[in-house]
């Protein structure tokens, strides 16, 4: 490995990234990798509730702030692209990669770590000034040189820069999704944001690498990011480059009535205002840059005015924003070789990135406190640390108390968390939202924040999270015990957020995390698209009751050594196949088919999960109706006949179909989405539902008079809009106070039982016994 100075500088768009592209030059059908229609599925609606600061997570150190983002599944998403280059495959094999990398070892993200340190130690400066970085890095690779050749890590990676450019950049932005949807736990923007254009560039010339960002100029912290090669983008699709990297930076802060500065270079005689306009952003176009700020301490073009004090640390702060400088690691044929790769520039610039946001998120919250630490000194401090044993802190940077506050301005002084609460209690001007982050103290009423498209999910959890005999079994002290030792990935993700939401004191969290964990898994749903919440469920459901079968297992096996030990009903039967989803969520359908030729019956029974209910034809029906067309008796005839046992050929069949077997927790799914000749449409039919439902009617004759033949409602998931345009939310009661909630992402409201009805209802979950208040550990 060789060193140099990478530069990173602000620049403005090029002309040809400006013009639609005349003729394709690659396969069209990569057309889906330029994320065509990213704001097809935006919410029909805006939200209300307008966030007017920023607001971020404190944490006790940089190190552990900085693990946050850069944690084992960041550090897995590069390592299972590189399993399939190593197996000798043109493009990594992303589904035999993903389970070769499941689990990361602690040897592997320790050397992941290492390898970050390394690159990390010459620290980072602002501007252009790049002298000493190149010579400096090159002495101490001589001592470093053995540990790199041993570092498995830098293997993995310089499989990766063998990979075609396409693919290159595919990891890269892969790599970035993972550490925008950490940020986006850690950090809520401003309503002033800003997309920035840089280009790379080595000591020697231009890297054909670019660079975009999308940053918040309150305070400097980058948002989201995108690097992409323009010649690339116009070779995957006809859109301008501008508008394919504009859209990706805006994709999850969409609808957020965010002001959107962009250099006026492209204006594209105002075509890209129309593009993004319905978006939910406003794009004002900025001058031109002129020059870019080399010394630390230089203003900030475009910045609002403020006194001198706050002036000189705010620019300090957002200086980066225009461009930076720092030490980066290459193959040796890189920098004199005719082919140029793009995959370790990229890197290089993506981990500076993670470090510029540490050092802001930390700057910000020792605001007032007179300790000042320039970048350079940071980000060398913090790669001395980042290699070793956790309990170590970051030397020149206080512990804090960890709690959450809103960042209201950076020429007010706060000492300390006390202070902050006092003006809460004042209702000082712009403190609304710390303040109701500070009081709010309700179990189990916590918003879900919305990270690019993810109300489907944000509804699903809602539903699940209000499920109390779930929420009990998953927080209980020997199922998590339990869930560590069978290394259950989706469950443990689960219950620490159902641990936020119901143990918090916070009115909304983010479940980065477990959208994380479930895209890993579940790579259909890998994507900012809106997704159908009624597949998401089922899926959620079925990788929870996997991973709780490990258990079940595991605790069978253990009871084998120990037979007098008592058996957990939710743990495990005898089989080892049952678990707390299917004790709660299965239940069983029976059929009685009758040949219309000879009478003979048969009977046959099925397990279901969600029971998905045809709509009548009627502008308004009941949820009776909607079960009565389900359950109504039904001939087969012409090319649905069924073949006879007794006759021997096929004949016209009745099919009566009954509930078997009710289960404790009903889940139905209204079939709102179907075809009208060649076209799909919603059905907006009003179903009439009540807090209780009659089921005796559907019984089979074995379950009749039973207690499951009365259910109570708990949770409606609602869709507004139509099949490629919606929204989803969740109407949710509250076990402890019998208050219904309306959740949508991450506002929260009370309704009253009236408002329930609604005629946008897609999922209704009932329970056949009202809940009580959860036996839940600490609550």
């Amino acid at each position: 490995m060789k060193a140099d100075a990478l530069s990173v500088r602000e620049c403005t768009w090029m002309s040809e990234e400006c013009h639609l592209v005349d003729e394709l030059h690659g396969d069209s059908q990569r057309e889906s990798l330029c994320l065509p229609n990213i704001f097809r599925s935006k919410k029909v609606r805006p939200l209300t509730r307008i966030q007017t600061g920023p607001t971020y997570q404190v944490y006790y150190t940089a190190r552990e702030l900085l693990l946050e983002v850069l944690d084992r599944g960041a550090v897995r998403e590069l390592i299972r692209r590189a399993a399939g280059v190593k197996a000798g495959a043109n493009r990594p094999s992303h589904i035999q990669s993903r389970e070769q990398s499941a689990d990361l070892s602690d040897g592997e993200y320790a050397e992941a770590l290492t390898w970050f340190s390394i690159v990390l130690q010459s620290g980072l400066s602002v501007g252009e000034n790049s002298s000493g970085f190149g010579s400096e890095l090159t002495l101490k690779l001589d001592g470093w040189q053995g540990i790199l050749k041993r570092n498995s890590f830098q293997t993995n990676l310089l499989s990766l820069t063998r990979l075609e450019d396409g693919d290159k950049l595919e990891a890269l932005s892969a790599f970035c999704n993972h550490l925008t949807r950490r940020y986006q736990a850690l950090y809520t923007p401003g309503q002033n944001l800003a997309v920035k254009k840089y280009r790379l560039s080595y000591q020697q010339g231009p890297c054909c690498l670019h660079l975009a960002l999308l940053c918040d100029m309150s305070s400097g912290f980058i948002c989201n990011m995108y690097l992409y090669c323009p010649e690339q983008l116009q070779k995957q699709s006809r859109k301008p480059v501008v508008e394919q990297v504009v859209g990706h930076l805006l994709r999850p802060f969409c609808s957020h009535k965010h002001l959107i500065q962009l250099d006026s270079s492209a204006w594209m005689e105002g075509r890209l205002t129309n593009i993004f306009s319905g978006f939910g952003v406003d794009i004002k176009f900025v001058p031109t840059i002129k020059t870019p700020v080399t010394d630390q301490t230089s203003p900030v073009v475009g910045m609002p005015h403020q006194q001198h004090t706050s002036e000189d640390s705010l620019s300090q702060l957002v200086a980066h924003l225009q461009g930076w400088t720092g030490p980066a690691l290459f193959p040796p044929s890189d920098l004199k070789g005719s082919v140029e790769d793009v995959f370790l520039p990229g890197l290089w610039a993506t981990l500076h990135i993670i470090c510029i946001n540490t050092f802001v998120l930390h700057t910000l919250q020792n605001q007032g406190s007179g300790r000042q630490v320039h970048m350079t000194d940071f980000t060398r401090t913090l790669a001395s640390q980042l290699a070793v044993d956790s309990s170590i802190t970051v030397p020149v940077l206080p512990q804090l108390n960890s709690t959450s506050y809103a960042e209201m301005s950076f020429s007010k002084q706060r000492k300390n968390t006390i202070s902050c609460a006092l003006v809460m209690e004042n209702e000082k001007p712009g403190c609304r939202s710390a303040k109701r982050l500070q009081r709010w103290n309700r179990a189990g009423v916590c918003g879900l924040d919305n990270s690019g498209n993810s109300c489907y999910l944000n509804a699903v959890l809602q539903c699940l999270c209000s499920t109390v005999p779930l929420v009990e079994h998953l927080l209980n002290q020997d199922t998590r015990k339990e869930l560590a030792r069978s290394r259950c990935r989706v469950a443990e993700v689960f219950v620490r957020l159902l641990e936020e939401m119901w143990m918090g004191r916070s009115s909304s969290c983010a479940p980065v995390e477990a959208r994380s964990v479930l895209c890993s898994i579940l790579p259909q749903f890998n994507n900012y698209s809106q997704q159908d919440a009624q597949e998401l469920l089922l899926s959620l459901l079925n990788a929870l009751h996997d991973d709780l079968k490990k258990v079940a297992k595991r605790h069978m096996r253990s009871s084998k050594q120990q037979p007098r030990q008592d058996q957990n009903r939710n743990c495990a039967t005898a089989a080892g196949e049952s678990t707390i989803v299917s004790h709660l969520f299965e239940g069983q359908l029976s059929y009685m088919t009758l040949c219309m030729h000879c009478d003979h019956q048969a009977h046959s029974t099925q397990t279901f999960t969600v029971l998905s209910l045809p709509i009548p034809t009627h502008i308004k029906c009941s949820i009776q109706d909607c079960l009565s067309l389900f359950f109504e008796q039904t001939v087969l005839t012409g090319g649905e006949q069924m073949l006879c046992s007794v006759c021997g050929l096929r004949r016209e069949t009745t099919v009566l179909t009954c509930l078997d077997k009710p289960p404790e927790i009903l889940m139905l799914h209204l079939k709102r989405f179907g075809c009208k000749g060649k076209n799909q449409v919603k059905l907006r039919t009003n179903v009439i539902f009540s807090t209780k439902l009659d089921l005796t009617p559907f019984l089979s004759s074995s379950v009749q008079n039973t207690s499951f033949s009365s259910y109570h409602l708990y949770a409606v998931v609602n869709h507004t809009g139509h099949l490629n345009m919606g929204h989803y939310t969740a109407l949710c009661q509250n076990a402890l106070t019998r208050i219904w909630h309306c959740f949508d992402d991450s506002d929260v409201r009370e309704v009253q039982d009236s408002l329930v009805q609604s005629p946008n209802a897609y999922m209704l979950l009932y329970s056949c016994k009202p809940f009580q208040k959860p036996n839940i550990h600490g609550l």
